[in-house]
């Protein structure tokens, strides 16, 4: 009786062994699928990031080409908002401090349309804007620097004559100084007429290549932008 009793237990021990052992197969099985959809979810999600962050990169580089493009025309622009301050500051007898100002602005506007072209240069493909952005760099240089040449002139009469004036009030007007003070403010008559007579000149090289480049943005970007032609836009 003893013998099956424990016959009987050693079965019941052997079932439950297999039945043990094979729910852990079971439950082995079970977290190496959920193991498997863990990881194959993680790479459908980095898979998922990087479709992402590429469209994102294209977006800010199509976003940033476009920035830079119209800001090159921004720049050529400023050119022409100098030139009528520099008209009013040619006619204003304290005006020296603004025109040091100016000569500034129109130095730094230079270096960053240069500095945006090299950008432009090197992350472009389109030879053909390239190109014409390649063609306002020359005209624009030679534009800021006659109206720098302009302004320093100006600058170096008007202060010739505030001096002279000084000096001669404080000698009782004396009339060698004062003939000075004339002529300085004759050779300051002289430098407007020069810049009324050839800015209009030197302007529209640079206003032909900003009609050229213009058209090629208004092909890349199916708009209608539009310069105003200033020429003759400066009268005695």
């Amino acid at each position: 009786m003893n013998k099956y009793f424990s016959k009987k237990a050693e079965g019941k021990a052997l079932k439950e062994d297999s039945q043990e052992i094979g729910y852990q197969k079971e439950k082995g099985k079970n977290i190496a699928t959920q193991e498997d959809i863990k990881m194959i979810t993680s790479q459908i999600e980095s898979v998922k990031n990087e479709i992402s962050f590429e469209n994102q990169r294209k977006n800010n580089f199509i976003n940033q080409r476009t920035e830079r493009l119209l800001n090159i025309l921004y720049l050529t622009e400023k050119f022409n908002e100098y030139k009528l301050l520099l008209m009013y500051d040619l006619y204003d007898k304290n005006s020296s401090a603004r025109l040091t100002i100016l000569i500034e602005n129109i130095n730094n506007t230079l270096l960053q349309l240069i500095h945006e072209y090299r950008i432009a240069f090197i992350t472009l493909s389109d030879e053909d804007l390239k190109k014409r952005i390649a063609s306002l760099i020359e005209p624009a240089r030679e534009y800021a620097g006659y109206m720098g040449y302009i302004a320093s002139t100006a600058i170096s009469h008007l202060t010739n004559s505030h001096e002279l004036m000084k000096l001669a009030t404080q000698n009782d007007n004396n009339s060698a100084l004062l003939n000075k003070v004339i002529e300085s403010k004759q050779q300051l008559s002289e430098i407007r007429t020069e810049f009324e007579q050839d800015i209009d000149a030197k302007e529209k090289p640079l206003y032909d290549c900003q009609i050229k480049y213009l058209s090629k943005l208004n092909l890349m970007f199916k708009s209608d932008f539009h310069i105003v032609d200033r020429s003759n836009s400066i009268t005695k």
